[in-house]
């Protein structure tokens, strides 16, 4: 007989699925068995619940063909289905509506039942099973609604802009967290370094995957579009709807790509749409909605480089090496927080800041300085102020015409390099 105290529990997975991969429908598997394992939970369904199209993730197809590949996907569970809900909303969804719509939902569903109870037994009945009643309830007084992520979710809440702290407290703190953990994951030390998931940690179950397998909805994309075999990672009937579909390519991956990712539009839209300045005993209105400078972008012109690199002091030899590369600059950016990337076959160069935000820089492969660095926001235009032994230093970088410009000044040199989004990655 089932105990008394055991709750019951509804595993509730949000996200793109863009494609659903057996990875994804394991994560099910590693819940259910940790909970139950406890002792302290039953679980009872899962639910998979994709993302709209409002999300506006770089990449991201149509819902309606993401629903039916994970349809698919669970044709053949006995309890894990796909919920339209989410994915049928004209715009994005935070992910704790998502989750206030499942609990309401099940909350329905409790009070159907307890009115079924009430006309199916009589008054005598109840009185005489108050105790057997009243234990029964608490078992049944659910069932309660849990978040079903990867450790990428969860370090996520890290992500400034991303979430919202209060949608975090409640999630977490309302509902509860069942992270699968993932290669190269320490999901221990970010919950440490976080303030609201470390009061919350209690309500956080991290699941240790010991078959280990890094199967990546990212990793399935670039293989399809490159015709290359992903059987044995998706369920054979997704494959078949892919196929059938023609559903991934370069084109497909490139969709949404210039476009802001739907909670970080958000956020600029609430705080950033608008900025209020007091000058000279008046208010100026400056607004200030940047372009998206994300993406991998190649070198198509680089003038005065070489100028630039006698300012920084660059020995000969490595000036006449470097005006042969070809540069690559990859942008990763989540609202006020970039990483820049630039590739070189000699040397590549990773620096990462937040808007606002002086720091400490270390120009390793280029003239080895240790510098000051603030970057900030000129209309659309990113504009990096940098202090240190060499004077009148910084860069700026823009987006026109669908290019990625790059002016580089140092004591007067200005080199101005232009570079070409490259849609094949």
């Amino acid at each position: 007989m089932e105990s008394p105290s055991v709750t019951s529990v509804v595993l509730l997975a949000c996200g793109s699925f863009n494609p659903i991969t057996n990875m994804h429908l394991r994560l099910f598997e590693l819940a259910r068995d940790h909970l139950e394992d406890t002792g302290q939970y039953k679980v009872v369904s899962g639910l998979i619940s994709p993302v709209g199209d409002g999300y506006k993730k770089k990449g991201l197809i149509e819902a309606s063909h993401r629903r039916e590949m994970a349809r698919l996907a669970t044709e053949n569970s006995d309890w894990i289905t796909v919920d339209s809900w989410e994915s049928l909303q004209p715009e994005w969804v935070e992910t704790v509506a998502v989750i206030r719509h499942h609990n309401e939902k099940l909350l329905e569903t409790q009070q159907n039942c307890d009115e079924m109870d009430t006309v199916k037994y009589t008054k005598k009945r109840r009185i005489e099973n108050r105790y057997e009643a009243s234990s029964h309830q608490k078992r049944r007084d659910g069932p309660k609604v849990m978040l079903l992520c990867g450790a990428d979710v969860l370090e996520s809440f890290g992500v400034p802009n991303l979430w919202k702290q209060e949608d975090i407290d409640e999630i977490v703190g309302g509902y509860g967290l069942v992270c699968i953990t993932r290669t190269g994951n320490d999901p221990h030390k970010f919950i440490n370094k976080s303030d609201v998931l470390w009061k919350h940690r209690r309500n956080i179950h991290l699941v240790h995957e010991w078959v280990t397998n890094d199967i990546s909805a990212t990793h399935m994309r670039r293989a399809l579009r490159r015709r290359q075999s992903v059987r044995y990672l998706l369920p054979d009937a997704v494959v078949s709807y892919i196929q059938q579909n023609d559903l991934y390519s370069a084109e497909s991956e490139q969709k949404n790509a210039d476009v802001v990712l739907a909670p970080l539009q958000r956020y600029l839209e609430a705080s950033s749409n608008c900025i209020h300045t007091h000058i000279s005993g008046g208010i100026k209105e400056i607004n200030k909605m940047p372009t998206s400078l994300c993406g991998t972008w190649d070198t198509i012109s680089n003038v005065n480089f070489e100028g630039y690199m006698i300012a920084l002091g660059i020995s000969p030899c490595l000036r006449k090496i470097a005006l042969k590369l070809k540069l690559r600059k990859v942008i990763e950016q989540q609202g006020d927080q970039f990483i820049i990337k630039t590739l070189s076959p000699l040397k590549s160069y990773t620096l990462s800041f937040r808007v606002g935000q002086e720091l400490e820089e270390f120009t390793e492969g280029l003239d080895n300085r240790h510098i000051k660095s603030l970057v900030t926001w000129e209309g659309n235009k990113l504009v990096c102020e940098q202090s240190g032994e060499k004077k009148n230093r910084g860069w700026t970088h823009w987006i026109e015409d669908n290019k990625l410009h790059l002016e580089l000044y140092c004591e007067g040199e200005v080199c101005k390099q232009v570079f070409k989004k490259n849609v094949s990655e």
